[in-house]
């Protein structure tokens, strides 16, 4: 396979100058910063090799022509680094060497005017030969089966199956036959539409000659059948002569039974019967406002006693709280009296012990004084001084031991007061300490009496809670249910109001359904009228039907046309007023539009959701038509508006939407809206208002009791608020004893730490005195030894013993006497300040009793003026109770009379209208029996005139019907004329005719000999029925007949023009055979060359896609196919392409990631280059979306697929592991000086891997 070896180029876009790039080996790689002009050597391949400049970056030829930096202008030329700019010429040329070893030099030049030069080998060609030159090596410009451009990889798989079948048309070759196959597609569809024309022509003059050879057959068939008609005609003329006599003999002698006087009875016995009605409705308006009265005074008591309730609610609540205070203070007295009594108990207690401590002093003073006396007195100041004297000497003899006895003496009496003093703080603290336990006690137990009460009231206050829950949400039910009453009746007067207001459309409806029926007695072919005879499947659609049918929802359904007339005829001499008439058989509605049914989800057809009979089916069709129901206002915009179709649009209120933009809707002011007429469907609606009035009401009076028996919700929420408070304080007193409670605790655990700290000071203080008390006998004794000699004589003077007998006796007893009175003074003042302390806490609980008792007195006070005031409100609401009572007993009888009264006057009204009605019915049948014998005089002149008119020949015995008039004159009935309202004088008669047409009708007998017996004995409708059927079969037939009588003459030429159709459909038939098989080669051809290479591509593709899928971890790599939209013509359909890559489920090419999208792209294009391959493929940066992994891939399969396939690969690149992989590398940098992309070229194999 060939190869390109180098590539020059001068002045071409950024390379300015000749420049040589290459040589290019099996695998160049091309590489460079960006901005250098590596997409430029790609747009230099590119041209060279014929791609226009539009698919170069660029929109003129010129623009691809080098333009350096501007650095003069001279006569209006720009002057850059290369010289002029004007004229300056740009080529590239490569060079390529084919399979032979031949070289082949393609240029292509850029002329100074803008144009292309191509040259070959330095020949100048056309491009035509150019191209043809390349394609010849398998470089397909068309198809750039050569080169990938930058950024393109990524739409090569993502392109359309379209496109990426117009890509294998022109790899395989088969779009060349693109042309050609159009145009024979053309010619065999042109030959075939002719073939079919002659065969059409063919088929349309054998059917005419066909058809005007059964129409000689029909001629003598229509002849045959009218015959039998004007027979059947005759017979049915005679019959209905035969009836119409019969008729005006009979009634004739019907209205000879009538007698006038019947009728001026019922007159008379109804006015009595007016009399008595009017007297009973004035003794029912008396009875009305005597309980209007009555209801009147009971709801002023009501609101009475109504506003009373809460007062009387608030005083019992007031009471209850009251005697619940009063209770409370009782018992806060009966605990102050309490804690009294314990404080005098105390107070006496201390009086008693301080009485007995002063007691025992003066027994001691008195002890004290006889043992004095006993002793001889006490001692002389002579005595102490002689003791004091020798002390002195014997102090001055024993210096140390006195000073140590001394110093003894004081340590003694420092640490006998310490430990006094200890013994008597400890003593305290246990007094405090007992002290303290029994206020915490009396604390706890008033706590628990706290709680206790606490929780009772939480529990009471709970259930009231509950009930006044109960009675709020009974309350607020009761609002809701009667405010829900009140719309409701608000709305049932409403209604009512609006069906008082259309009374006098009712009066009319009335008297239309009154005229309804005596037609449907008088005329067999009266169905009735249309509204009554169809009725909406659901009543969401009543306002729509009434819309669509709008003014034929009165219109009356007749059988014929010659009823409708008759009819009218009949309104007109009964002037029974107006009415529209839709007669069965003339009516011509039109066909409804089935694809009107599924026009939208939302919209109906009126005719579906309409219920009817089939037999008016054609009246309901030409009322409704095409008429299209719609759920709402937008559906219905939508199908008129967007979708444009030709119906009648109306939504489920009434609304019309017309073509035209115009919206109606709402309701008319003139009494036919359309809720006048969807209550046509509902007659008893009123009286269904009515029952729901009363209903309404009688359950709001229920509601209204309801309410006034929770009167006592006002009670609850005083009592509630009563039992807060107490709650409240509960709470207060509880967590004031707690926190004393907390607080005692807290001085007793304190006191009980002191003695715990005080018992190993006292114990301590006493074992230190009792050393010292040791150490001064050691020392005194050794004194006393010393002071033997020295105290001799005093002893003996004194008389006694010695020395230590006086200090013991004397001394210690003088000691003794001064720590005891001591002792008594400091007991005495405890004492003293013990009963001051508890003679104020007496007094305070006496005032606390006091301000106890005087707030229980001024309660009890409130308490009884409370009760007296409740009891006074309690008797004035006993009294309004019993008033209340007597009203409504009152009320009870006063309605009983009103039932009375409204009883009689309805059984009045209704003896007023049973009058009315046989007034009414004598009236009607007296009126019909003239009409109907109008009406059968009419019928004999109508079928007489109808015989003249339509030349039936009925044999006739008298008379002739060239003498009867072909207009109908108007009658007047001379047998009654009614002018008053109930009594008029009757006369019965026949009836005259103004201008003697009747008469004329008389004069003529008919000969019913040709009638059959059988005929005259039947039942008329059924016989004339029969008679009509026949006709209408024989008229059917007649009709659907239609001979041609030229049939004879036009069948020759018929013929005739046959055979010349029939030579032109064949030569027609074979020129269409001979385009088709032209076609199918060409057809064959073009398949055959796309399926050769769609089959290589499919096969592979999926080589290919694994190739550059495969990996250690993925060894069998990935999934890659295609498939044919059309298989039968693939060319015409999409070639789809599909992609799986490695662990990855089926996904549309779309959602795959950049990375795999460029696999993909390049598994297609390598596929592609497999087909035809060309010399050389050329890849800017396909890689710019792949990964390192994908580009090693990629690096690898593209040695081996140029070794393998033998065709080169140039790829511009910028990653490292592609390019490193290359066998030369071409280097392309910006030279800034030259202002020009400059080229480097190195041969990679020459270094050693």
């Amino acid at each position: 396979m060939g190869q390109l070896i180098q590539l020059e180029v001068e002045n071409f876009k950024s390379y300015r100058g000749h420049q040589v790039i290459g040589p290019f080996s099996s695998f160049t790689a091309v590489v460079g910063p960006n901005g250098a002009g590596k997409s430029n050597l790609m747009d230099a391949i590119s041209f060279v090799l014929g791609v226009r400049s539009a698919h170069l970056r660029s929109s003129h030829m010129r623009d691809l022509v080098y333009r350096g930096r501007t650095v003069d202008t001279r006569n209006g030329h720009v002057i850059d680094e290369a010289g002029d700019q004007e004229g300056r010429r740009a080529w590239v040329k490569a060079v390529y060497e084919d399979d032979g070893g031949h070289t082949i030099v393609f240029q292509r030049t850029i002329t100074g005017a803008g144009a292309s030069e191509y040259r070959i080998n330095n020949r100048l060609v056309s491009q035509h030969t150019y191209t043809q030159a390349l394609e010849n090596q398998n470089i397909l410009v068309k198809a750039n089966n050569f080169l990938v451009f930058q950024g393109d990889v990524e739409a090569v798989a993502s392109q359309s199956p379209k496109d990426l079948t117009r890509m294998v048309e022109q790899i395989s070759g088969s779009w060349d036959l693109h042309q050609q196959y159009s145009e024979l597609e053309k010619a065999q569809d042109a030959t075939a539409e002719a073939s079919t024309f002659a065969y059409n022509k063919k088929r349309a003059v054998a059917a005419e000659v066909q058809t005007i050879a059964e129409q000689k057959k029909e001629l003598e068939l229509y002849e045959s059948k009218l015959r039998a008609r004007t027979k059947l005609t005759v017979q049915l003329m005679l019959y209905k002569l035969f009836i119409a006599e019969n008729r005006i003999r009979d009634i004739k002698g019907e209205m000879g039974s009538l007698h006038g006087e019947s009728i001026a009875r019922a007159a008379d016995r109804k006015g009595r019967l007016d009399a008595s009605l009017q007297s009973q409705q004035k003794s029912q308006a008396k009875a009305y406002k005597a309980v209007n009265r009555q209801e009147r005074q009971i709801k002023l008591v009501e609101q009475k006693i109504e506003s009373r309730q809460p007062k009387l609610a608030g005083l019992g609540e007031k009471v209850d709280h009251t005697e619940r205070k009063v209770k409370h203070i009782e018992d806060n007295v009966e605990r102050a009296q309490a804690d009294a009594a314990r404080q005098t108990e105390a107070v006496s207690h201390l009086d008693s012990e301080y009485a007995r401590v002063k007691d025992a002093q003066a027994r001691f003073e008195e002890q004290w004084q006889a043992t004095q006396s006993r002793r001889g007195g006490q001692i002389s100041e002579a005595t102490m001084a002689e003791y004091n004297r020798l002390s002195e000497q014997l102090r001055g003899d024993s210096v140390e031991d006195t000073h140590q006895r001394d110093a003894l003496d004081r340590q003694i009496q420092l640490l006998a007061e310490a430990a006094r003093r200890s013994r008597d703080k400890l003593e305290g603290l246990r007094i405090q300490r007992e002290g303290l336990e029994v206020s915490e006690h009396a604390c706890q137990q008033q706590l628990e009496q706290a709680t206790a009460a606490v929780a009772s009231v939480e529990r009471e206050m709970q259930q009231a809670r509950r009930d006044a829950e109960a009675a709020k949400n009974e309350h607020d039910r009761l609002v809701r249910l009667e405010i829900e009453l009140n719309e409701k009746l608000s709305g049932v007067l409403k209604e009512l109001s609006q069906a008082r207001a259309d009374q006098r459309e009712s009066t009319r409806e009335a008297k239309l359904k009154e005229v309804i029926s005596a037609l449907q007695r008088v005329f067999t072919g009266v169905h009735g009228r249309l509204s009554d005879l169809c009725k909406p499947t659901q009543h969401k659609y009543d306002a729509g039907i009434a819309t669509v049918l709008g003014r034929h929802m009165d219109a009356i359904v007749v059988d014929s046309q010659a009823t409708a007339i008759e009819c009218i005829k009949y309104m007109k001499e009964q002037r029974a007023g107006q009415a529209t008439f839709l007669p069965l058989d003339t009516l011509q509605p039109q066909q409804i539009n089935e694809s009107l049914r599924h026009a939208h989800r939302g919209a109906r057809l009126a005719t579906d959701v309409l219920q009817f009979d089939p037999s008016i089916e054609a009246a309901v069709l030409h009322a409704c038509a095409n008429a299209l129901i719609c759920d709402s206002v937008d559906i219905a915009k939508n199908v008129c508006y967007e979708r444009k179709l030709e119906a009648k649009t109306v939504t489920l209120d009434g609304t019309v939407i017309h073509r035209s933009g115009l919206i109606t809707g709402g309701t008319s002011s003139r009494g036919g809206n359309h809720r006048a007429q969807v209550q046509r469907w509902e007659a008893a609606a009123v009286e269904n208002l009515r029952r729901a009035r009363d209903r309404l009401t009688e359950e709001l009076q229920s509601v209204a009791r309801e309410r006034r028996k929770l009167g006592k919700e006002e009670m609850l929420s005083s009592h509630i608020s009563g039992l807060q408070t107490k709650h409240q304080f509960s709470r207060e007193t509880a967590d004031a004893l707690a926190r004393k409670i907390q607080g005692v605790a807290t001085e007793r655990a304190h006191i009980e730490a002191q003695i715990q700290e005080n018992e190993p000071v006292a114990a301590q203080a006493t074992a230190e005195l009792d050393q010292a008390k040791e150490g001064r006998q050691a020392v005194n004794a050794r004194i006393q030894e010393a002071a033997g000699p020295i105290f001799a004589a005093f002893c003996e003077e004194v008389g006694v013993a010695s020395l230590d007998d006086f200090e013991k006796h004397l001394l210690s007893a003088t000691e003794a006497t001064a720590e005891r009175r001591l002792q008594f003074t400091t007991h005495l003042s405890k004492l003293d300040s013990q009963r001051t302390f508890e003679r104020q806490q007496l007094e305070e609980a006496a005032d606390s009793l006091d301000r106890l008792t005087q707030s229980l007195q001024a309660t009890k006070e409130a308490l009884a003026g409370l009760q007296a005031e409740l009891a006074q409100e309690r008797q004035a609401m006993a009294g309004l109770v019993d008033q209340i009572g007597s009203l409504r007993r009152e009320l009870g009888a006063l309605n009983s009379k009103h039932s009375d009264a409204t009883e009689a006057v309805q059984e009045a009204r209704h003896s007023v209208e049973q009058g009315q009605k046989e007034l009414d019915g004598m009236n009607r049948e007296l009126s019909a029996k003239i009409t109907e014998l109008d009406r059968a005089v009419a019928d004999k002149a109508a079928v007489l005139r109808r015989c003249k008119i339509e030349d039936i020949p009925i044999p006739l015995h008298q008379g002739s019907l060239q003498a009867l008039a072909l207009e109908a004159s108007s009658t007047t009935n001379i047998g009654t004329q009614l002018t008053g309202s109930y009594a008029s004088q009757l006369s019965i008669g026949g009836t005259q005719n103004s201008s003697g047409s009747l008469l004329e009708s008389d004069d003529i007998v008919a000969d019913y000999s040709q009638l059959p017996q059988q005929a005259r004995a039947g039942i008329p409708a059924d016989v004339e029925q029969r008679y009509q059927e026949d006709i209408d079969r024989l008229s059917t037939e007649v009709d659907a007949l239609n001979p041609n009588p030229h049939a004879r003459e036009r069948l020759e030429a018929a013929r005739a023009r046959l055979h010349e159709i029939e030579v032109e459909h064949n030569a027609a038939r074979q020129g269409a055979k001979e385009a088709k098989a032209q076609f199918q080669a060409v057809r064959k051809r073009r398949h055959d060359i796309f399926m050769r290479c769609y089959n290589h591509l499919s096969t592979a593709i999926d080589h290919a896609y694994k190739a550059l899928t495969q990996s250690p971890l993925f060894p069998l790599g990935g999934t890659a196919y295609l498939a044919l939209e059309d298989p039968d013509s693939p060319y015409l359909g999409g070639v789809k392409y599909h992609a799986m890559p490695p662990l990855k489920r089926f996904r549309d090419m779309d959602q795959l990631s950049g990375g795999e999208k460029t696999v993909a792209a390049l598994a297609l294009l390598f596929s592609m280059q497999t087909y035809r391959p060309a010399p050389f493929f050329v890849l800017d940066e396909v890689d710019a979306a792949l990964d390192l992994a994908n580009v090693t891939k990629l690096a690898n399969y593209l040695p081996a697929s140029a070794k393998d396939a033998s065709f080169q690969f140039i790829v511009i690149s910028l990653k490292q592991a592609l390019f490193e992989r290359a066998q030369s590398l071409v280097g392309i940098y910006r030279d800034q000086a030259q202002n020009s992309s400059q080229i480097l070229t190195v041969d990679l194999e020459q270094f050693p891997a």
